[in-house]
């Protein structure tokens, strides 16, 4: 027969297990939350007007030369938004953000953006201030999502 004690100690036992437990997964989720949390103020700026008026200047400059592109459209507008990319590659990189989330986020913006100009104006930029690594995690964030792009395409 068992006593009281006994049964009092496996009780208490088995409680402070099921209590840690639950503290673990409360904790993942609270990281969890805090990630997203991240991504989605940065977004809530990405979706500002001035940025999105940026976003749809790169997307639709026509320039021959970094030159002539700072000359028509200014670069101040094009450095906030490299500057919000460049937020996210970090976070990316770092595993800080999840990329299926960066990717609905994000992607469309980026890929075009990339393709109709950015990655000159990057250039321009890296050669201008004599920075090579100045907005590299531009690089990395369009190279992810061109990644799991194709990865997303396979399944």
């Amino acid at each position: 027969m068992v006593d009281a004690l006994t049964v009092s100690t496996v009780v208490a036992a088995v409680s402070v297990a099921v209590g840690v437990v639950f503290a673990v997964l409360e904790l993942r989720h609270l990281a969890r939350t805090r990630r997203t949390d991240v991504i989605l103020k940065i977004y809530e700026r990405f979706g500002e007007r001035e940025i999105v008026d940026a976003v749809m200047k790169i997307g639709g400059a026509k320039f021959e030369s970094f030159d002539d592109y700072a000359k028509k459209y200014g670069l101040s507008d094009t450095v906030q938004v490299l500057e919000i990319f460049d937020e996210v590659g970090i976070l990316l990189e770092q595993g800080l953000v999840d990329i299926n989330l960066v990717d609905d986020l994000f992607g469309p913006s980026v890929n075009t953006a990339w393709e109709a100009s950015l990655q000159k104006l990057i250039v321009g930029i890296r050669e201008g201030s004599n920075q090579p690594s100045f907005f590299s995690h531009v690089d990395y964030l369009y190279g992810r999502l061109s990644a799991y792009k194709k990865g997303k395409t396979k399944v």
